[in-house]
Parts: C-alpha cells; structure tokens; sequence
C-alpha cells in the first residue's frame, strides 16, 4: 500500500491546522515548545503518543539555526513549503538544499512516523474542515452566511463572510461542493494591497481577490496556450 504514494503527495500541502491532511502532521510544531491541540488529536486519530512523535522527530533531526523560531531549532519541525519560515529557507539556501530534497526528507519522516495499517487513512483524511455556517453579529443581530475552517471538536475559524445575506441554503452547498480550501503563501505587500481594495470596495475579500487574480492568470495563460499552438500550426502548413 506504501509504494501507492510518493514525496510528490506533498507538493502544496497545506500545513495540518490550515487544511492539510493528516500527512502534514510532518510539517506539525515541536510539542515540546508549544502545544496544539490539532496535533494531539492529530495523534490519537493515527493510534500514536506524542513520544511515538517526538521520537521519529529526533531519529531525523537537523540541528538548524533559529531565525523567526519556525523551526524550532531543527529541520524535522520545520513548516510546509506553503507556509513562511525563515529558518527552513535560510538552511535550504545555506546546504544546497533544494524543495525537492526537503520534501523527500519530510516524506522519509512520514514513512517512519504513520502505522502500516493508518497510511491510506493518513492519505485521506483531513482534521480541519470546510463548513458553510451563519454568523449572528451580536452587536447588530444582523445574520451572515460564511465559510469557516476548523474542526467540530475544536477550534472553527470563519474564512469568508458573503455579504449577500440572501444567498439560498441551496446556493451554498453549491458553492462549497465545486470549491476546495488550500493554504496560500504569499508576500505582505500583497496581502495590504489585498486589504485596500477590500476597503474601497473594489472586492469583497483576500480569497475574492486572490481567487479572481487566479482565474483571469489562469486564462491568460490558456489563452497563450492556444496562441502558440496555433502559431505552430500555422507554420507547419
């Protein structure tokens, strides 16, 4: 069942409490230094202690130099690639190491770490989930659809209000069932531009402006796409 994944399973994996499946559980913080819930449920779902954790950790441990304190002083408990981390980047670029060979490294944990008879559950489940809910603003009583992510167990974190309150029950199963959250890293800069034009209006939130800004990049590059196939065409008759 093992040889049916590869490393690639962890290109863009979100980290665990941002959405990730259970074999982000590798990008998770060191237990020791600072105590997550996620994590711990995280654990009991795969049959495993925190010591189990915390020994499989140590077994791969880099020593790296602290920089923002993402790493915890060790490349075992450094973050996914779709999460910032100065301490990772910083050894990445210091040893030569390139995405690649991080993420082979992550998944050579992950083998160590996950029970043989958890590994297509590992593959397949995730903690922190999608849920389309209403909001009640106490101040104004006023009644918002959302979406939220978390997990029912714990912590439910609203992602997006949808300003049009008379959106249908029907309308939103819609929306969620043709939609999936994934953890997005991108430059401050972009994200205080993101926030003015939610000011002014012009959008109606970062994942409405992100998500418009990826569909008309995705369109342009479809449009070029066909451009220079055409092109090729055109030249071969």
């Amino acid at each position: 069942m093992k040889n049916k994944y590869t490393w690639k399973e962890l290109i863009g994996e979100p980290q665990l409490c941002e959405g990730g499946r259970l074999i982000s559980i590798v990008f998770c913080c060191d237990p020791r230094k600072k105590k997550c819930p996620i994590l711990e449920e995280a654990l009991r779902s795969l049959g495993l202690t925190e010591e189990d954790f915390i020994k499989v950790m140590e077994k791969h441990s880099i020593p790296i130099k602290e920089i923002d304190g993402t790493g915890f002083g060790d490349l075992a408990f450094c973050p996914s690639m779709e999460k910032e981390s100065k301490d990772r980047d910083t050894f990445l670029l210091e040893n030569n190491w390139g995405i690649i060979k991080y993420l082979k490294y992550k998944f050579e944990i992950l083998e160590d770490l996950i029970p043989e008879d958890k590994w297509e559950y590992a593959f397949e489940t995730r903690l922190m989930k999608q849920y389309a809910i209403e909001a009640l603003e106490l101040d104004t009583q006023k009644v918002y659809k959302a979406f939220a992510m978390g997990s029912i167990n714990g912590t439910l974190v609203i992602t997006e209000l949808i300003k049009d309150s008379d959106l249908s029950d029907a309308e939103l199963r819609s929306t969620i069932a043709k939609t999936e959250y994934v953890g997005v890293r991108i430059p401050r800069e972009l994200v205080s531009q993101l926030d003015e034009l939610v000011e002014k209006g012009v959008i109606g939130s970062r994942s409405d402006g992100i998500r418009r800004a990826l569909m008309l990049y995705l369109s342009a590059l479809s449009s070029g796409v066909k451009q220079g196939t055409l092109v090729k065409q055109q030249r071969s008759q």
